[in-house]
């Protein structure tokens, strides 16, 4: 890992050679002078990486090396932030005669401080270098010569040739699976065996094998597998690991069970008492992934609330140790064994030969089976260099590769498998030091792409060069460690984008022992010999049997001695952390306080110059001290669900480096702090507030932040009614968001006219960028929509909702939009009507849209207490012809629904009641699609109409919730819905009296498989 910090110090130098920032005579010599001294020493490095393993004087040297490289970094990061410090605006003094003197003398004396600064900068730098030249000597005598010249330009051209393939590369598959048909069948057959002489309940079943051999992906084909999902109910997964945590994992069981389980506070007598009740008389099967802790009394413990369940319940655990599988009381235990050389190369063919043509890979796959079988059958070691080989193009890259000495290395760094270590040393520098990062988090971490990449940035990982996207560049390189397999279970959002992952343990031991003592996951309690003084990232966690005043004395003794730290992440269990000092790590770059106990964040965080990283998410923390605007470095501040916080600093206007204010879940907070506007780094504001008085901001202020991108969400609107202001905001310049939300303050007072008017006017000079995707307004109190709203340009926007616009007396004509696919509108008290406008047709001419609604496949209608009548038609052609789900609830006056709903609707979902919809025999559309129906809180529906619900004759599941007066279900009809899958019924009592367990009227719904009756 010492190549990536020396490469990224020398670029660093570079750029201020480059920028000029070094003007003091004397200092720009000797940073020339130190980076060709670097230049040299990086000629040599990749021998003495080659040989560090064995040879304890050249591990030595390069850890010297390394901690020249990181004070460099430090000095000159230094010196950066005092050229910010000039460019940051101060507080505003006034105008006065008096206070011009003063500001003019204080800036004489920063101009003289600014000197001495440079000064002793130029005399650090000079130590350094000094250093750095007795480092550069001893290469000699160490015999590091410089590696092969043909090596080095062969892994260049491949370097090239990702970096060109980078941003348009796919993503892998999933991890491959092969040759486990017959150890799946031996599972599925154990799991659905016969239960009669069972005595324990449940039977655990283990699937044993070393990392990475798959154990995790063939207990996934056994839980997924047709019989298996049929048999058991209810099924549930929980990822385990290290730490073996009866309460932990218990909660995990019931949301494993339950997505709707909130948990809360609960204990663990409350926790095991509510899991007991789930699963009573209930067939079930747990997967416990990945177990270590063989302690038996834990896993006696675990397993209280398992004994009232159903005969033929079953669990499964995958462990490492088959000691571990005793502990459990395993009834089965399937040793996994390795794949065969064959079955290997099955995986490694499909990577490293996935866009070669059949020449290329007859001539390959001789050289390509002698490195499978260097694999040693595992498949994840397979996938992982086949990824690693796929760059390579040539016989001479790939016999490289065969003779490198890594192969030979044995149980060398952890027992981690060579080929892992090969795919290590085949990244690049930058990525190196991105795939080192991860080794801060504890196995089983689900990997948030977004936070890592911030991470990375603020490290500096990526570059020091402001002008580029760091970011994009951070996310093709995490997109690019996917690819090489050496992160796995990604989820994508909506778009297709990459959001999170994890990492395989056997590729996080690989990140642990390349990232060496740099980084430490430390958790008090637990004895390790580990020495502070070199540590420069750190994650500290803590456990109940630890009592304050311990813990207190452990970090006193250690990592307040930490003074290399340039990450800390404290987690939640760490009590001390709200009477922290933070001027013991000066070099920070990066703190994460995110759920901890922490209310008041203490004014020494403004001594951290180099913080560029600060997450205090899901905290009590109400306010930030004015010493937090000292970070001019700071880039990212994550405030998310601070559900106490007030106010921001008032000094904010001088985070001239902040990209990223995340406020999501700050209800509390009032106004943001004016001069927001001046900071035009800024990518992500997820809430603008608009107000504040003469200490808040308008919405003018949005003018210059046109680098604004994901969602932005704001606040406020009532409070401007100024047309300018809006104006000035030119949301229309901001290309990069993509969601946009509007809010207002629930209640207004009655208003005239004139202020009627201006609202409406003011939303209409807000209109955003046609490159929208989604847009929401809430409580809206002007009477129209704005005119844009419906502009057909939008064609991007693709979802759209309306909540709580009162006034609104019509709807616009979203018919017109070409993307949009979903609709929903909620508490529109005044529309008595939609009607043709609705579809975006004109209702005197009959001209419009050829297809209103193109792409629509979601409309939702909630809340509309006087709506009466539902015109759908259009002038030409189809209306809403992609429509799949449909939502009316809390509509009580309207009559019923359009004969002309289309026939591809799959769901809908209806409220009824007598007013309205009760007589809906005659009036439901034809669906003959339908496959999925909802009656959801028809308090007065006793009976449905007679053959009103038989002719749904596609339909696979009826879901009937909260009504309360339904007597009975038509049987006969129920038996012609030969299609019924799934009929679910909640807090329907007289239905529940009649069809549960043991209810007068079971027989008559025997034949449908699944039955849900609470």
């Amino acid at each position: 890992m010492v190549d990536s910090v020396v490469s990224l110090a020398v670029e660093k130098l570079n750029t201020v050679l480059r920028d000029e920032v070094a003007l003091l005579v004397g200092v720009t010599n000797e940073i020339e002078k130190l980076s060709r001294t670097f230049a040299l020493i990086q000629a040599v490095l990749e021998d003495a990486e080659s040989r560090r393993v064995k040879d304890k004087a050249v591990t030595i040297w390069l850890e010297n090396v390394k901690d020249v490289a990181y004070d460099v970094d430090d000095i000159l990061d230094e010196w950066i932030t005092e050229d910010l410090k000039s460019q940051a605006p101060d507080e505003d003094s006034g105008s006065c005669f008096s206070k011009k003197k003063v500001r003019s003398f204080l800036s004489s004396v920063n101009c003289f401080n600014h000197v001495v600064l440079r000064h002793k900068i130029g005399s650090r730098i000079k130590e350094v270098r000094g250093r750095l030249d007795s480092i550069e000597k001893e290469k000699s005598r160490l015999g590091l010569i410089v590696y092969c010249a043909e090596r080095e330009r062969m892994d260049s051209e491949v370097r090239q040739r990702e970096m060109r393939d980078r941003e348009t590369s796919s993503l892998p598959d999933q991890l491959f699976i092969v040759g486990r048909g017959d150890e799946k069948k031996v599972i599925v057959d154990s799991l659905l065996g016969g239960s009669s002489g069972e005595v324990n309940v449940p039977l655990v079943i283990s699937i044993v094998g070393m990392g990475g051999l798959g154990k995790t992906t063939l207990a996934q084909l056994t839980y997924n597998d047709e019989k298996v999902k049929g048999h058991f109910h209810p099924r549930m997964w929980v990822y385990v690991s290290q730490d073996f945590d009866v309460k932990r994992i218990t909660e995990s069981i019931i949301k494993s069970a339950d997505t709707k389980f909130k948990g809360g506070n609960l204990n663990l007598n409350e926790l095991q008492t509510h899991l007991r009740e789930m699963l009573r008389a209930k067939r079930f099967l747990l997967v416990l992934d990945d177990i270590w802790s063989d302690d038996s009394e834990k896993w006696d413990k675990l397993r209280l609330p398992f004994q009232d369940a159903a005969l033929g319940s079953r669990i499964i655990i995958t462990t490492r140790n088959e000691k571990v599988a005793f502990a459990m009381g395993t009834a089965h235990t399937h040793n996994l064994a390795a794949l065969s050389d064959d079955d290997c190369w099955l995986v490694f063919r499909r990577k490293a030969f996935e866009h070669r043509n059949a020449e290329e890979r007859l001539a390959l796959e001789t050289i390509g089976r002698e490195i499978v079988n260097k694999c040693g059958g595992v498949p994840l070691a397979a996938k992982t260099i086949g990824s690693a080989m796929c760059s390579r193009s040539t016989r001479e890259e790939w016999e490289l590769v065969l003779r490198d000495e890594i192969w030979n290395s044995g149980d060398v760094l952890g027992g981690v498998l060579p080929a892992l270590l090969l795919s290590y040393h085949d990244l690049s520098p930058v990525l190196k030091e991105c795939f080192s990062y991860f080794s801060i988090f504890p196995k089983g971490f689900v990997i948030e792409k977004d936070m890592m990449v911030k991470l990375w940035v603020a490290q500096g990982f990526i570059g020091s060069d402001l002008s580029s996207d760091m970011e994009k560049s951070g996310g093709l390189y995490f997109n690019d460690l996917l690819r090489r397999s050496l992160l796995q279970d990604a989820e994508p959002d909506d778009d297709g984008n990459i959001r999170q992952c994890k990492m395989h343990d056997l590729v996080h031991d690989l990140a642990q022992s390349v990232a060496g003592s740099d980084f430490s996951l430390v958790h008090i309690g637990k004895k390790a010999s580990l020495n502070f003084n070199n540590v420069r990232h750190s994650l500290l966690s803590n456990d109940e049997t630890v009592n304050e005043a311990d813990e207190v004395a452990y970090i006193s003794a250690t990592l307040y001695k930490a003074h290399k730290l340039r990450t800390l992440f404290l987690e939640s269990t760490i009590s001390m952390v709200p009477r922290m000092s933070f001027h013991h790590w000066r070099r920070l770059r990066a703190l994460d306080l995110s759920y901890t106990s922490i209310e008041k964040l203490s004014p020494t965080v403004g001594h951290l110059k180099h913080l560029r990283f600060l997450d205090l998410s899901w905290t009590g923390i109400e306010e930030l001290p004015e010493e937090v605007c000292n970070c001019l470095n700071l880039q990212t501040l994550r405030l998310n669900y601070c559900d106490k916080l007030r106010k921001l600093p008032r000094g904010m206007k001088k985070l001239i480096s902040l990209k990223h204010l995340e406020l999501e879940g700050t209800d509390m907070l009032e106004y943001l702090p004016q001069g927001i506007g001046r900071l035009s780094s800024l990518r992500t504001v997820s809430k603008f507030i608009v107000g504040g008085g003469n200490e808040g901001c308008k919405c003018g202020e949005l003018k210059h932040l046109n680098h604004l991108q994901g969602s932005l969400l704001i606040t406020g609107l009532d409070k401007n009614r100024s047309r300018d202001e809006a104006r000035e905001a030119e949301l229309n310049k901001k290309q990069h968001l993509h969601t946009l939300s509007f809010n207002y303050k629930k209640d207004y007072d009655e208003l005239l006219d004139e202020e009627v008017k201006k609202i409406e006017d003011v939303l209409e000079f807000l209109q955003p960028h046609t490159n929208l995707k989604e847009l929401a307004i809430q409580y809206y109190g002007g009477s129209t929509l704005p005119k844009w709203i419906e502009d057909p340009v939008f064609s991007h926007l693709v979802r759209m909702t309306l909540s709580c616009c009162w006034e609104c007396i019509q709807l616009p004509g979203f018919g017109k939009l070409p993307s949009l696919k979903y609709l929903e509108i909620e508490g529109m008290r005044e529309v008595r009507k939609v009607g043709v406008e609705f579809s975006g047709v004109d209702n005197n001419d009959g001209s419009g849209c050829v297809v209103s609604f193109p792409k629509l496949e979601t409309l939702v209608f909630i809340n509309m207490p006087n709506w009466e009548e539902w015109e759908l038609r259009g002038g030409v052609g189809e209306v809403m012809p992609s429509l799949l789900q449909l939502e009316v609830k809390w509509c009580p006056k309207l009559k019923e629904l359009p004969t002309n709903l289309p026939p591809l609707l799959q769901k809908l979902s209806l409220q009824i009641s007598n007013e309205g919809m009760l007589s809906l025999g005659g009036t439901l559309p034809v669906l003959p699609n339908l496959k999925h129906l909802i009656i959801w809180r028809s308090d007065e529906l006793k009976s449905f109409p007679c053959g009103w619900l038989g002719q749904f004759k596609a339909l696979k599941t009826l879901e009937i919730h909260w009504c309360r007066e339904l007597e009975s279900l038509p049987d006969e009809e129920l038996q012609q819905l030969t299609m019924l899958q799934e009929l679910i019924i909640q807090y329907c009592p007289l239905l529940k009296e009649r069809y549960g367990d043991e209810g007068e009227d079971r027989h008559k719904i025997a034949q449908i498989p699944d039955k849900i009756i609470y």
